[in-house]
């Protein structure tokens, strides 16, 4: 094994009490993306055991697989319905998240509860603000959900989240008076964290896995993922040598490179090239020369590092944040584009 990932269900747990102990509601984890890239099955199935009850996942195929594992969990699908999908979201017991007309018609002749999503200005998918009172007034079906997104609340204090809540709560009050029942929910995990409300039931998602939830400023998570390298080989190299394809790198002295089994194929970004850097036995060495489809090289000149060692690309030490600000993305790109081949190993 020349890689390894591994996740920390004791760091789940405590990212998802936080954001507990932070919202107006009862909190849902976001899993989609296969739990952005850590195993859905396996962070439902813990933070289930958390006294989480409710998820969302982006797909039908995500909702069925998740389904399979958690018989009892409500299950929220993002996409919606369509007529093509409907029987399966019907005949498994989840609750499409309604976008469109067109979805409202397909999923009408169901009966069956499903959540409504109101857009306030994401622009992405829902009713539009200004029609949604005509477009979801006298649904034949239960709406147990209506669901909205702030497009900036990871940036505390910003006008445009009381402006988004003026445009939601007449049309969710409209609603109210024949479905008495449906639940209010509009916060992403800096939402949750800054205690925006009023709301019935928030939806936590980068920052139970250990991003920053923020735009700026210090993250408030405790690190979740650990993406480790083994060493494979570790060679001395004379002053000027070229490193890597292309030989974007040239030694200016003397140095002894290690050869980490990580590539951009196992999710190691390649802007990290020239850019980022490795941990090894607690020491941040730098990464030479351009990471290749399994490999990385790393310049750990003047340290005793051997064959075998580990060098750590992600966690603790390398926060994931960080390799998203080299690599130019978002944690989120970062998390989700680990690649399934590296092993993944939970620790509780």
């Amino acid at each position: 094994m020349s890689s390894r990932l591994t996740v920390s269900l004791s760091a789940l747990a405590d990212n998802y009490r936080r954001l507990c102990a932070r919202a107006h509601g009862d909190v849902g984890a976001v899993v989609k993306a296969d739990g952005y890239g850590l195993g859905a099955a396996a962070m439902a199935s813990h933070l289930a055991g958390q006294g989480c009850k409710e998820l969302f996942v982006a797909t039908t195929a995500e909702g069925l697989a998740l389904r399979r594992v958690l018989a009892d969990a409500v299950i929220y699908v993002f996409e919606g319905a369509y007529a093509d999908t409907v029987p399966d979201l019907a005949g498994a017991g989840l609750i499409p998240v309604i976008n469109t007309p067109s979805q409202r018609d397909a999923w009408a002749p169901t009966g069956k509860p499903a959540a409504v999503h109101v857009d306030t200005g994401m622009q992405r998918l829902g009713f539009d603000w200004r029609t949604a009172t005509l477009e979801l007034a006298g649904v034949p079906f239960q709406i147990s959900l209506f669901v909205s997104h702030f497009a900036r609340a990871d940036e505390p204090g910003h006008s445009s989240v009381a402006q988004q809540i003026d445009r939601c709560m007449p049309v969710y009050r409209a609603l109210q008076s024949s479905q008495p029942d449906m639940r209010l929910s509009l916060c992403n995990s800096a939402g949750l964290l800054e205690g925006i409300g009023p709301e019935d039931l928030g939806r936590a998602g980068i920052a139970l896995y250990g991003g920053n939830p923020y735009a700026e400023g210090a993250n408030p998570m405790a690190p979740v993922v650990t993406l480790e390298g083994r060493v494979m080989q570790v060679r001395q190299v004379p002053e000027a040598t070229p490193v890597g394809y292309g030989g974007h790198f040239l030694t200016t002295q003397e140095s002894l490179l290690a050869v980490v089994g990580l590539g951009y194929a196992d999710g190691v970004p390649r802007l990290l090239s020239n850019n980022g850097c490795a941990v090894i036995a607690g020491q941040r060495y730098p990464i030479v020369g351009r990471v290749s489809m399994d490999l990385t090289i790393v310049d750990v000149t003047g340290a005793e590092v051997t064959e075998g060692d580990w060098a750590e690309l992600i966690g603790a030490q390398i926060e994931i944040d960080t390799v998203a600000g080299q690599a130019q993305t978002l944690a989120y790109e970062i998390l989700t584009g680990i690649s399934t081949r590296v092993p993944r190993e939970y620790l509780e």
